[in-house]
């Protein structure tokens, strides 16, 4: 049995939002986490959520607040889950990111 390596890159917010493309919200207009173009943040229930479960998984990040920091994380996440972003671009296989917002 061979297991994967994983890389783990970190990443700035403003890197994020020119390599991947976060796409806005079309299902709910005033969602908030605005990126440019327009907001992005999808919610973790109904139909927001049913949405990011049937994109590809490589294109699905979560923003997650911990330790009173917030982060962007490549894929989709369930514990302290504030919301789900999708990527125009998605993240290569065998490569995590983090987005560390509270720089």
């Amino acid at each position: 049995m061979t297991s994967a390596s994983i890389a783990l890159i970190t990443l700035d917010e403003d890197t994020f939002i020119a390599r991947f493309e976060p796409l806005p919200n079309h299902l709910d207009a005033d969602c908030g986490f605005a990126l440019g173009s327009g907001g992005c943040l999808f919610a973790v229930t109904g139909d927001e959520y049913q949405h990011v479960r049937a994109q590809d998984p490589r294109t699905v990040w979560t923003l997650i607040e911990a330790d009173g920091c917030l982060y962007i994380e490549s894929g989709l996440h369930i514990v302290n889950r504030l919301g789900y972003l999708v990527t125009r671009v998605p993240a290569p296989p065998n490569t995590a990111y983090s987005v560390p917002l509270d720089t």
